[in-house]
């Protein structure tokens, strides 16, 4: 997978921008406020069709202007144009080779990339919903039966959660509507829990291996899932926890409470991890995932680092490069406020490279 051109409108801080890529790597440069970062953002977006920063569309709208569109033309076997249309007030639209998508989750899975940005330290310092969040979106880019049982399972989710809030208004219980919502639940959950389990099996196998090529230290690193369906039968919890949901107004138990626990040492990341095991541990998180997509559709994602250098010690910084610059990764493209800076980390890469000032 490959960008070779992006064009932007109204986007973010772009009134009219194009950028042409290098298949090997190319660094976006430019102070502080350019707009580096929206390039990577807009690429993720045509990759997804969200923003990794904002989740409301609108503001991604250059201020002034009603509408902004982002056009692409992406290769990988054959030759594919996107186009991107967001406008106030009006869901976005998206074209690929002049039709226009019935359904945004038709789009998932076609472009794929791995972005690493700094905010990605709530990673581990954040909610659990940011790591369930990586995880949906790393196994939707591969897994169409993924990504529906996602939608249903959170579509059925939302009308659990407002009959019980009815149940508690009304002071009344109806059993059979509660099983109607559990019988759609159960099936989608149990996918969703299966599969998490089966890939971050996958993601720490890659994990192990890259993260001792960039990190300083020897310290035994490692993540565990977490899920109440590890507990038992999904059909059966349910059932038991009615109580509780009732008194809470709100489904207690399912996959939506999942999370990843980060432990290094054999404590916790959060609580006992320095500044830079940290961010160490994350970029191998994220790199084990671009190997993952890799692996698994066969084709490369394009990697997207965002202004690393100013957020990592230079050794750090120089046994990243050192390992994406390996077979196993395809086109980069990286932002830094100082282009020399990316020569000298890039310098014995054997990659062609390209530089765009903004």
């Amino acid at each position: 997978m490959r960008i070779n051109s992006l064009s932007l409108h109204n986007f973010k801080n772009h009134k009219d921008l194009k950028v042409n890529f290098e298949a090997g790597i190319t660094c976006i440069t430019g102070r502080n406020g350019a707009g580096k970062t929206n390039v990577l953002d807009a690429i993720y977006m045509l990759s997804t069709c969200k923003s990794y920063f904002n989740p409301v569309d609108y503001q991604l709208i250059t201020h002034g202007a009603g509408i902004c569109a982002l056009n692409a033309q992406f290769a990988n076997g054959q030759q594919l144009d996107l186009q991107l249309q967001i406008e106030q007030g009006k869901k976005k639209k998206l074209k690929k080779n002049d039709k226009t998508y019935d359904k945004l989750i038709d789009h998932i899975g076609l472009i794929n990339v791995v972005m690493i940005t700094p905010d990605d330290i709530e990673l581990v310092s954040g909610h659990s919903d940011v790591r369930r969040k990586f995880l949906d979106i790393c196994i939707s880019q591969a897994d169409r039966v993924y990504l529906n049982c996602l939608s249903e399972y959170q579509k059925v989710l939302d009308q659990r959660n407002r009959q019980l809030k009815l149940f508690a208004q009304h002071r009344h219980y109806d059993e059979i509507i509660i099983e109607s919502f559990n019988s759609k639940m159960v099936p989608a959950g149990k996918y969703i829990h299966e599969k998490r389990m089966e890939v971050l099996q996958k993601l720490n196998a890659f994990f192990n291996e890259i993260y001792p090529a960039i990190s300083s230290g020897s310290e035994n690193v490692l993540f565990k899932y977490e899920s109440d369906l590890s507990l038992g039968e999904f059909s059966v919890l349910l059932t038991e926890s009615i109580n509780k949901d009732l008194a809470l107004e709100r489904t207690s138990i399912g996959v939506h409470r999942d999370d990843i626990e980060f432990e290094i040492g054999g404590y916790p990341l959060k609580k006992f991890g320095s500044q830079g095991q940290s961010k160490s541990f994350i970029i191998a998180f994220k790199l084990a995932q671009y190997l993952f997509l890799s692996e698994t559709l066969g084709s490369k994602p394009i990697l997207l680092l965002d202004d690393m250098f100013e957020k990592i010690d230079e050794v750090r910084a120089q046994k990243l490069i050192d390992l994406v610059c390996g077979e196993q990764f395809g086109q980069i493209i990286i932002t830094d406020t100082h282009s020399e800076r990316v020569r000298k980390h890039f310098e014995n890469a054997n990659k062609t490279m390209n530089f765009v000032e903004l």
